[in-house]
């Protein structure tokens, strides 16, 4: 009896150490934490459509809408000179004239030669009728006649030409001559600009050219003047490329009334060409460049979703996708350029 008793009282503290023992182990465990999965912060903009406008912008200088540099169709001598430089003239106004008395007078003489011509023709035809000349005679006369009327002719035309006019409205460049100065033939005598309009003349390479159309309107800026804008018109497109920079000669022409635009001065012409209202158009830096082409990242379902684009036209920082997005997207804009696909984000807004 008391060896069960012993026995027990044995059992009962190897119990209460086992006990011990393992609290002791589980006070050592640590309980097993789930591992945080690190997201990279971005941001999102949804994909909408938009009207794009694709510009190109060339450089070119100004010209006079015309130019006549007149020059002298005769000898003679300078008597008058009705005009100084910079003077504004109109159409068929009087500049100068070369020898036009001395042409005025050879003018009369040559049509009294013809009035005494004529008379003697009129007589010799009422002589030839009866039988009073021969054939001869009245045929002579006859080209006695037609001469002193193209002497007649010809002093009108050399009159003509010692009056100088004005062939358009303008204003005088240079004058070269002064009065009493004797001209030979092709001798210059004036310049005249029509400043009423300028022209802008712009070499187009030959890859933009196909892309321009006469009429079509365009933006006109000056270096010289640049707080103001104009709007000019292609008049004439060049038909032949110039052989050493394979580009072709467009002129634009834009009105000038207030004579602010001068011959000379550098201008910036830009071509505006309006694709579509309903383009899908993204940021520039949101496109990534890759071997295989160029692509942007998505967000779907809070993971990154990379996709391969196929690009159009572009303007400034935006750029035209033609394949690859729709709209409604959530493309990412910032936060996209070390992404890789599948790799879970947060948006920050």
């Amino acid at each position: 009896m008391k060896r069960e008793l012993c026995l027990t009282k044995h059992s009962s503290k190897y119990r209460i150490l086992n006990f011990a023992n393992q609290a002791n182990k589980n006070k050592h465990k640590t309980t097993p934490t789930k591992k945080k999965i690190k997201k990279t912060n971005v941001r999102v903009s949804s994909v909408g459509t938009e009207a794009l406008k694709i510009e190109s912008t060339f450089v070119g200088y100004l010209l006079p809408n015309e130019r006549v540099r007149m020059t002298s169709e005769m000898e003679g001598v300078i008597e008058a000179v009705k005009f100084e430089e910079a003077d504004e003239v109109k159409k068929e106004q009087k500049l100068i004239n070369i020898s036009t008395k001395e042409l005025t007078l050879r003018v009369k003489i040559a049509e009294a030669n013809l009035k005494l011509a004529q008379t003697n023709l009129s007589r010799d035809e009422k002589l030839s009728q009866r039988k009073l000349i021969p054939q001869s005679k009245l045929d002579q006369t006859r080209t006695q006649a037609d001469r002193s009327l193209l002497d007649r002719d010809l002093a009108l035309i050399n009159l003509r030409k010692s009056v100088i006019n004005s062939p358009l409205k303008g204003t005088v460049k240079i004058r070269h001559v002064k009065v009493g100065e004797f001209v030979r033939k092709g001798d210059p005598l004036v310049e005249i600009l029509d400043l009423d309009k300028v022209l802008v003349q712009v070499n187009i390479p030959e890859q933009d050219i196909m892309k321009i159309s006469e009429g079509e309107t365009v933006g006109v800026e000056l270096y010289a003047l640049t707080d103001q804008q104009y709007r000019g018109k292609v008049q004439t497109i060049g038909l032949e490329a110039d052989s050493r920079n394979r580009t072709f000669p467009i002129e634009i022409v834009v009105d000038n009334p207030k004579r602010e635009l001068r011959p000379g001065m550098l201008a910036r012409v830009t071509f505006t060409k309006k694709i579509s209202d309903e383009q899908v158009v993204v940021p520039r830096h949101s496109i990534l460049e890759r071997d295989t082409g160029r692509i942007v990242f998505l967000v779907e379902q809070d993971k990154a979703v990379k996709k391969s684009i196929v690009t159009g036209q572009s303007m400034q920082d935006r750029v035209q996708v033609l394949e690859g997005l729709k709209p409604g997207d959530r493309l990412v804009v910032e936060g996209h350029s070390k992404l890789t696909d599948g790799e879970t984000v947060s948006i920050v807004k």
